[in-house]
């Protein structure tokens, strides 16, 4: 016969109890029903398990030595259902953030900072993300992505964080800068280094771009902008950047407005529908979003 393990919280009730008048009050059962889940005990285990007295009922020494034992599963079980917290001063949690270059050099080092003042157990492990990160999201590699660009849809679910900018870097002593204010003219005869994730159609200035009839003279094309800054301190390269970078350019390298309108786009956060309900990745979303406000 397959056990039945609703017996056990009975059990536990009658243990805790000696009465199963008082069993019944603390479970929300009828008295016989409590009385038909004792006769079912006493079937299982080949044992009477309670005898009565003036006092109620008295445990017999099988049902001592289960007291325990079935006390412990009974503890477990709830805790199971129990729903989960999250103590960001005492738990331990391990967040997997999917990273690009930009959220690395803009959101990250703030966001570190901000997690280990508030939740010191805590440990980040930043994953670099490209075209994958939905298949990533979705096999839960990662617990939470940067997105700069059009929100997927169903099932993922998506946070704005900010509205980003333009600038143009270059050194210091660069040509150009002596023409005074850029136009576009000026703009596209320059050499440019530029973002290449395998995908440049979804560069907010090379769509500007395009819709003038006009593209970007090319001579360097890597995946990081720390690269490219760092190619733009030692050559006559120029690199059009988001706005936030700009906040930590290396010596010798000043920017310049864009000579483009209106060229911006949305950055935000997205996760899977698995995580939704996590307190810990519930907490971890609104202190990214609180990083965000404030580097705003």
């Amino acid at each position: 016969m397959k056990p039945d393990l609703n017996l056990l919280v009975v059990l536990d009730a009658l243990c805790r109890t000696g009465s199963v008048s008082k069993a019944s009050e603390a479970l929300a059962l009828s008295q016989p029903a409590v009385s038909h889940a004792l006769n079912r005990l006493r079937a299982a285990t080949g044992d009477p398990l309670f005898a009565r007295s003036g006092r109620g009922l008295v445990p017999t020494p099988r049902a001592v030595a289960l007291a325990d034992t079935v006390a412990g599963l009974v503890a477990s079980g709830q805790a199971c259902l129990r729903p989960e917290g999250f103590d960001p001063t005492k738990d331990a949690p391990r967040f997997r953030l999917g990273v690009s270059d930009y959220a690395g050099m803009v959101l990250l080092p703030r966001l570190v900072a901000r997690v280990r003042a508030l939740a010191p157990r805590a440990a980040i492990e930043a994953r670099p993300v490209g075209q994958g990160a939905l298949r990533q999201l979705e096999a839960g590699e990662i617990d939470l992505c940067f997105w700069g660009t059009e929100a997927p849809g169903t099932p993922f679910h998506h946070a704005a964080l900010f509205r980003e900018t333009f600038v143009l870097a270059l050194r210091s002593d660069h040509q150009v800068l002596a023409q005074g204010a850029l136009e576009v003219e000026d703009y596209l005869a320059l050499s440019h280094a530029v973002v290449s994730l395998g995908d440049p159609g979804q560069s907010p200035v090379d769509v500007a771009l395009a819709r003038l009839g006009e593209c970007r003279t090319v001579g360097l094309a890597s995946p990081s902008f720390a690269a490219n800054l760092a190619a733009v301190a030692a050559s006559d390269l120029v690199a059009t950047i988001p706005a936030r970078l700009a906040r930590g350019l290396p010596p010798g390298l000043v920017t310049r407005p864009l000579p483009l309108a209106g060229v911006e786009f949305g950055y935000g956060m997205i996760w899977h529908p698995r995580g939704e309900a996590s307190p810990a990745l519930r907490w971890l979303r609104g202190v990214v979003a609180e990083v965000a406000e404030d580097g705003a």
